[in-house]
């Protein structure tokens, strides 16, 4: 229920409401079943406020913890995202590649492989 919560905040609209319920919500169930997409929606939230670091670290936290996750491709396209926002472009490719080669048949791929060629 705290973890629909903190969707539905988010969906609303209200980025940095939904960054501390989703904070909050993984310090008090760290062994709840929701933390990698608890950490996808948190990096979602904090890219939503220019908070690219903080939103990285997510990303990358949930495909370290569970790559064969749902949201794991995704993550890994969003992290790039980061990286660009960043300014750290070689990190961005890095990242794409990454994903083009881990997730080769996902929507986030395909999506990969147009990014690189604009980054080139």
């Amino acid at each position: 229920q705290e973890f629909e919560a903190a969707l539905a905040t988010l969906r609303k609209g209200d980025f940095a409401a939904a960054q501390t319920s989703f904070v909050n919500f993984m310090k008090r169930y760290p062994q709840s079943g929701y933390q990698s997409s608890s950490l996808f929606w948190l990096g979602n939230a904090q890219y939503a406020l220019r908070d690219y670091r903080n939103a990285v670290t997510n990303f990358r936290s949930l495909v370290a913890a569970e790559p064969g996750h749902a949201r794991a491709p995704e993550a890994l396209l969003s992290m790039a995202n980061c990286q660009v926002e960043l300014k750290d472009v070689k990190s961005a490719r890095k990242t794409l590649d990454d994903l083009v080669k881990t997730y080769p048949q996902s929507e986030a791929a395909s999506v990969a492989k147009e990014r690189l060629a604009k980054l080139k």
